[in-house]
């Protein structure tokens, strides 16, 4: 029986946002009702209407029938009556398909320009989009409450960027009227700035009259162009709000080549001119951060000048690495004592406060690691292996039961979601699980989890989990779904097979159909080009990137792929799955600035925030998979368990650079 402890936290537990859902067996797909219900869609397709109604019909109560009744109302609007169609979208408001027909509904009013309908039919089931904000102005307009539909076209127009072609007409009427004055479009042209929309900014010119604006903005136009302009401390007045703009624009701009003029720039600035509190809070943060993970020489100097008052709670752990670095432990300790109560007490910090103890005063005492080996995380395991105790899962099994299942498998919606998986409409059952879940209860949407899990779509049952926080439920959190190929292809590879799997469920949640954003695919999330490549160099059949999503071959690539990092880093898992996140070159360049440094320091200061909790986090799942399927483990092997701050007790002199 595991012990156990809170979990990583939400970042931790799915690396990334997928497009793709998971799906069941397309053999699933072939009840009589699912192959009628494929006919039907197919004769709407074919704008077959005796035949799609014919179908429609036969269909009866099949769970997929609504998607059928949204597209009749969608065809034929125009002849319908609006209160059952209204009937349709309120008994159906939490689905879909609800906003298919109020779209279609709204759609026909304004066709046959009937404006108080349309004005009632949005209130009852508001579409919350651009354009039909501006029909819905244009509709007050039209039945002549000028009054309020002027309020809402000022509000429409002043965004900082081009309206939908909706607001045009509306627009018309409102500046004819002559509501379009040099203050309102003044308000505008600073909201464009804003959003670096500088096209639009040039447009609005023409509508700034006063001499004061035309003054400001040929300001702003030359410190564009020239933002070393801002240097000159007469050029910028205090209490100016446009010319705060400009300076945090132009300040921004030097840092790209000269981050040390651009910061001693915001701090002669930061105080004088007119910067709202989220400005200023932003510009520290991105000045510290910059200096803190470019561990810069003047870095401590700097933070120090950006936040004197330990204000911002990132930048103070920042400042905790730097001396980590430096392994200067009495810093840290005083630099802990500087975190907010709250995040003081989290293992992370506990830890490097007992070992930064430890280091000061070897042997006077044992390190006390008990509070922070009470989590479930990579600090509460290194705690643990540090202190030769065993590692404490804290799995608490949900308790759910058959019969809380069968309950919540009874709800149209879940009904829906498994016919949209059998037809592999991945897309549509990720819609329709989202919006169930924000009708649940807590305990309601963990039932829903244990239900995708035993469905096979892991990755949704672990976001499910995380939703609520259900970090103990080890069950629908750690599934192991193709343990065989994983056991059968990292032996091919001497490499170990629960790190394997702990990359696969930090990479993609065992969602086999991933695509992340820059084209990693898979299980693995392997790159194509990287895919090839290995594939070429480790004989492993393959013949593109659509194979990545089989995960034969994704596994094949991606463990031999771990393997080849793992080689080139002789044998350091930290450092090789670093690489694997970021890339071998910049771990080489990472470890030519600080390798010498205890492996745990140096894990801590990895300047990608992604990657340091990337690393921390497979390591740890790695543990959680060996204790749950009860074999030996460790968090370090021997060699890096001796490169740790408390077994290592060299100090550096080395200044790392970047």
């Amino acid at each position: 029986m595991f012990k156990i402890k809170k979990l990583l936290t939400a970042a931790a537990l799915v690396s990334a946002s997928f497009s793709v859902v998971a799906h069941l067996s397309t053999a699933q797909a072939n009840t009589p009702d699912q192959q009628l219900y494929l006919k039907a869609k197919k004769a709407f397709e074919q704008n077959d209407v005796a035949l799609a109604n014919k179908l429609t019909a036969e269909l009866k109560n099949y769970p997929l029938v609504p998607y059928l009744h949204a597209r009749q109302i969608k065809r034929d609007i125009a002849q319908l009556d609006d209160k059952s169609v209204s009937r349709f979208i309120k008994d159906n408001e939490a689905t879909p398909f609800a906003k298919d027909a109020q779209t279609a509904r709204l759609d026909n009013l304004l066709q046959q320009n009937k404006w108080q309908q349309f004005t009632q039919a949005y209130a009852e089931y508001p579409i919350k989009s651009n354009r039909y904000q501006c029909e819905l102005a244009n509709a007050q307009y039209q039945s002549g409450y000028t009054k309020e539909a002027f309020t809402s076209a000022k509000q429409l127009w002043q965004v900082g960027y081009s309206q939908n072609k909706a607001c045009d007409p509306l627009f018309s009427v409102w500046i004819q009227s002559g509501q379009l004055t040099s203050s309102v479009a003044d308000v505008r042209f600073w909201n464009a700035i804003h959003k670096k929309d500088f096209a639009l900014a040039k447009y609005l010119e023409r509508f700034l009259t006063t001499s004061a604006q035309k003054k400001e903005i040929e300001l702003w136009w030359r410190i564009k162009e020239q933002p070393d302009l801002i240097t000159d401390t007469t050029l910028l007045s205090a209490n100016n709000t446009h010319h705060g703009i400009m300076a945090i624009y132009a300040i921004r701009q030097i840092a790209r080549s000269d981050i040390n003029k651009a910061a001693d720039l915001w701090l002669r600035e930061r105080s004088r001119l007119a910067f709202d509190q989220t400005t200023i809070d932003k510009t520290n943060e991105y000045f510290g951060m910059r200096y803190a993970k470019g561990f810069r020489d003047n870095a401590d100097e700097m933070l120090a000048k950006l936040d004197p008052e330990f204000s911002y709670e990132k930048l103070t752990e920042w400042r905790i690495r730097l001396e980590l670095v430096k392994q200067d432990w009495q810093a840290v300790l005083t630099l802990i004592e500087k975190l907010p109560e709250d995040l003081k007490k989290e293992g992370r910090w506990v830890y490097w406060k007992v070992s930064s103890q430890q280091r000061l005063n070897p042997g006077k005492q044992k390190a006390d690691y008990a509070d922070v080996a009470k989590e479930r995380s990579f600090y509460g395991f290194l705690a643990s292996e540090l202190t030769n105790d065993p590692f404490y899962l804290n799995h608490r099994p949900s308790g759910i039961t058959a019969a809380d299942k069968e309950k919540i498998s009874a709800l149209p919606a879940v009904q829906r979601i498994k016919e949209l998986l059998a037809f592999d409409y991945q897309y549509a059952a990720r819609v329709e699980w989202n919006l169930l879940t924000k009708t649940l209860s807590e305990n309601d949407q963990l039932v829903m989890a244990h239900i995708a899990y035993d469905w096979g779509w892991y990755d949704q049952a672990i976001r499910g989990a995380a939703r609520i926080k259900a970090w103990d439920d080890l069950d629908i959190r750690f599934p192991n779904p193709h343990s065989s190929l994983f056991e059968e292809l990292t032996s091919e590879r001497g490499i170990y097979e629960t790190w394997a799997i702990a990359v696969a469920r930090q990479e993609s949640a065992f969602h086999q159909q991933a695509r992340s954003r820059v084209g990693a695919r898979g299980l693995m999330q392997l790159m194509p080009a990287t895919a090839k490549m290995t594939a070429k160099r480790y004989d492993v059949k393959y013949s593109g990137p659509s194979e990545l999503f089989t995960p034969r071959t994704n596994i094949a690539l991606g463990t031999a792929y771990l393997a080849e990092v793992l080689e080139t880093f002789e044998g350091n898992r930290a450092y090789a799955t670093a690489a694997y996140n970021a890339g071998p070159h910049r771990v080489k360049r990472w470890l030519q600035a600080r390798g010498d440094l205890p492996l745990d320091a140096w894990i801590e200061t990895i300047p990608f925030d992604e990657t340091r909790n990337y690393v921390q986090n497979v390591l740890a799942f790695s543990v959680i998979y060996d204790v749950m399927a009860s074999k030996s483990t460790s968090l370090f092997n021997k060699r890096e368990s001796a490169s740790l701050a408390l077994n290592n007790g060299a100090k550096s002199s080395q200044q790392p650079t970047l």
